[in-house]
């Protein structure tokens, strides 16, 4: 029952997770944007935070002209360089931009997604061999 209970919370936060997501995709613009500064900084990780690496981009919008923006991303090694060029989803009403990937796009409701078909795979997978198990005492 508690399988159940935590398959359906997950698929629930999924579904949240997954209507935001398309509504960010469907308002953000796509931009070749260029590495205009990188910073380093304290990141969540885990239960704590850790110093990573985060790039800076300039983007030009129509309505707020040219404009620096922190994109929603980071890693621990010094990867990201001043004048290199990064795939971007941009929403400028909110001033975020994260990579233009599978991952960064979709990767949070799809992890929630599988965990919630495991969680409800559990009690599926019970009720089936429980039903086999009682026909199997019937025959004779």
């Amino acid at each position: 029952m508690a399988s159940l209970l935590m398959g359906l919370l997950l698929l629930s936060i999924a579904c949240y997770l997954f209507i935001i997501e398309i509504v960010f995709v469907s308002k953000a613009t796509r931009f070749d944007a260029t590495i205009v500064e990188v910073r380093s900084e304290l990141v969540p990780k885990g239960k704590g935070s850790v110093f990573a690496y985060v790039p800076v981009v300039e983007v030009s919008d129509v309505g707020h002209g040219t404009m620096k923006v922190k994109v929603d991303t980071y890693n621990e090694e010094p990867v990201y360089r001043i004048g290199d060029q990064m795939r971007l989803l941009c929403d400028s009403s909110l001033l975020t931009c994260i990579p233009n990937t599978f991952l960064d796009k979709w990767g949070n409701s799809a992890v929630d997604f599988l965990l919630s078909l495991v969680f409800l795979s559990i009690p599926v997978l019970y009720h089936r061999n429980f039903k086999r198990n009682q026909r199997l005492r019937e025959t004779p």
